[in-house]
């Protein structure tokens, strides 16, 4: 039945996308479907000339109606981060949980890390088994071109999971190189490279890795990563045909990550990818693309002694995506398609697993003469294991003066249980196996402004009930080993959010920027009385992060990061980041100085964070 199955999707992949990639390009006047131009951290970047977040039609959408935000190349160059995870943390509504750089759990506006959908250039890395491997990708940093960052739902747009946001990795296409090596503090060392080429009849290859070790900063979290990829593009078929591939390895302790056992963990991420898009001038833009990605997982509980206990596990997602895009008049653009899907598990724990899913999609956006900007989409969503789940939405804009604009939007999304939520057992948990799919309903307004040059700011509210809500509970004050966490549907649990984001950049390289996110949750289920929450109900409650950043004589620069937060429970805590940058020969030296007021507040796990630290690095990079 699984072979029968997979040879029958293939082939109907295959068919599907072989007739419309040979479809001919229709033309049209210039301009349509071009580029937006839309702020970034510090200055104007151009977005993809079709858009990957927040809407398949058109850049400005998004950034008119939506609360985004985009860490451009110099946002990244300024923050004392070495992956993505590290560069994440200080997002907007965004919480890092992180139990060593090998393992970060990932949430934004309280959603648990399991309704956060992650992608690569538009592909999903958001794993079926479990969302710990979520930030598991296979993009050295120095790679990454921007990182765009969606809160609230985006199901209408990418279903399952992208319940409290939805984050896009983006690489340079631009042809460059750099190289870079970096140490510090727990015997940390690290080096990258990052080289591409342009090639005759517009051919362009990029390609780079990175490898990090470290031994960890408590006993029993020590890591090593190996990671990298190479990305293909060239003209075909009167368009241009993309091609992705990338490959990641991480060994690490997982001393007391997820129970108080001194753990080892591998894992193996692969990905592939291949897409088509038509010349700019095409009239009917039919986009194919498919994708692969593999995750291997081998979690040795006793690290000394692999015998006692150790649990296995192989994830594969197969995917292809068509996406139709027209404009059937000057103000209105539409997109609709569909996608199918295979996942697959091979699990010593979970069993091995197959499952279908398929989707059809379709969005519409009106962009008045005036100051009016509109957006709606639905998407239907079916899975062969849980039924069919409709996600509509809908959003809008409008210019209150040139400097004022208010927005709106409103929609639904879902996420079912992943694999590990319905089939994991261990001494000190015990999955249920008919858990339902989660459905959310999220409304947000906000207000956003430049009352002149440099001067910046945005406040946005929202709203987002949560029914059948997925997580491992157990009764209050229960003592480990001695009750067991299930995996449970809370009936309902409600979030209220408000965020706050001002900035002032009197000159370039000078600035300062504060931004604070505020949640309350109320849980008014029966079932969920007198029980303790693992993830889902332990959101982050406040968070307040200030940013300066300051340019100095001879090039060199001091960038500034302070954050205060409390989680739903527990105490509030406090950090100070700090980056350093010199030029030198040729190349930039960077000192990186994190958590500088030695906080020792929990992680995610309940451990203490990393103490205080320092990085020295030195890089070198061509033009972009």
């Amino acid at each position: 039945m699984y072979t029968r199955k997979l040879r029958a999707c293939s082939i109907q992949v295959l068919v599907a996308l072989t007739a419309v990639c040979l479809l001919p390009a229709l033309p049209i006047p210039a301009g349509v479907f071009q580029g937006w131009e839309v702020k970034g951290q510090d200055r104007p970047i151009e977005l993809d000339t079709l858009p990957v977040l927040g809407s398949r039609v058109s850049a400005e959408l998004p950034l008119r109606t939506r609360a985004v935000q985009i860490l451009d190349r110099a946002a990244l160059d300024d923050l004392p981060a070495r992956n993505v995870a590290d560069a994440l943390q200080w997002a907007v509504g965004v919480e890092l949980g992180e139990r060593s750089p090998a393992q970060s759990d990932l949430s934004i506006r309280g959603a648990g890390f399991e309704q956060v959908l992650v992608l690569v250039n538009g592909v999903r890395m958001t794993d079926p088994q479990t969302g710990h491997f979520n930030l598991n990708l296979t993009v050295p940093l120095d790679r990454v071109e921007r990182i765009e960052i969606l809160r609230g739902p985006a199901s209408a747009l990418y279903g399952g999971d992208a319940v409290g946001g939805v984050v896009n990795v983006v690489t340079s296409e631009t042809p460059s190189w750099s190289a870079s090596l970096e140490g510090g503090s727990f015997g940390t060392i690290s080096g990258r490279a990052d080289g591409g080429s342009e090639f005759a009849d517009g051919l362009r290859l990029q390609g780079g890795g990175e490898w990090t070790r470290s031994d960890g900063h408590r006993e029993g979290t020590d890591y090593e990563i190996r990671q990298g990829g190479v990305e293909l593009r060239a003209p075909f078929a009167g368009g241009r045909l993309s091609a992705e591939a990338g490959g990641a390895r991480r060994a690490f302790g997982a001393q007391d990550f997820y129970a108080p056992i001194p753990a080892f963990e591998t894992s193996d991420s692969g990905t592939l990818s291949v897409g088509w898009r038509p010349a700019p001038e095409a009239r009917v833009r039919v986009e194919p693309r498919v994708s692969w990605r593999t995750h291997d997982d081998d979690f040795i509980f006793f690290r000394d002694d692999p015998s006692r206990g150790r649990n296995e596990h192989r994830s594969t997602q197969w995917s292809a995506e068509v996406v139709t895009r027209i404009q059937p008049a000057s103000r209105v653009s539409l997109a609709g398609g569909g996608e199918v899907g295979l996942d697959e598990l091979e699990s010593t724990n979970l069993g091995d697993r197959d499952e279908a899913r398929g989707a059809l999609f379709v969005e519409g956006v009106y962009a008045g003469s005036g100051a009016l900007t509109m957006g709606t989409g639905i998407r239907l969503d079916s899975h062969e294991t849980w039924g069919s789940v409709l996600s509509p939405s809908a959003s809008a804009s409008y210019e209150l003066t040139p400097s004022v604009r208010v927005q709106a939007s409103a929609g639904r999304a879902f996420r079912g249980a992943t694999w590990t939520e319905r089939y994991y057992a261990d001494p000190h948990h015990e999955a249920q196996p008919d858990l339902e799919p989660e459905r959310s309903t999220s409304a947000e307004a906000g207000l956003e402004w430049s009352l002149r040059p440099g001067v910046e700011g945005r406040v946005t509210g929202f709203r987002r009930v949560s029914r059948d809500l997925i997580d491992w509970a157990r009764p209050a004050g229960s003592i480990d080993d001695e009750v067991l966490w299930e995996s449970r549907n809370v009936n309902r649990a409600r979030f209220r959010g408000l965020e706050v984001e001002g900035s002032v950049t009197p000159r370039e390289g000078t600035g300062v920027s504060l931004a604070g996110s505020f949640l309350s949750l109320t849980s008014d289920s029966d079932a969920a009385e007198g029980l303790e929450s693992k993830t889902a109900l332990r959101p982050l409650a406040d968070r307040l992060v200030l940013e300066v950043r300051q340019r100095i004589p001879a090039g060199a620069g001091v960038s500034i990061r302070a954050v205060q937060g409390r989680r739903i429970g527990d105490a509030t805590f406090r950090q100070v980041d700090m980056r350093v940058t010199l030029p030198f020969m040729n190349g930039t030296l960077h000192l990186d100085g994190v958590n500088l007021g030695d906080s020792s507040h929990p992680d995610i796990g309940g451990q203490p964070v990393a103490g205080r630290s320092f990085y020295l690095g030195y890089r070198m990079r061509g033009a972009r």
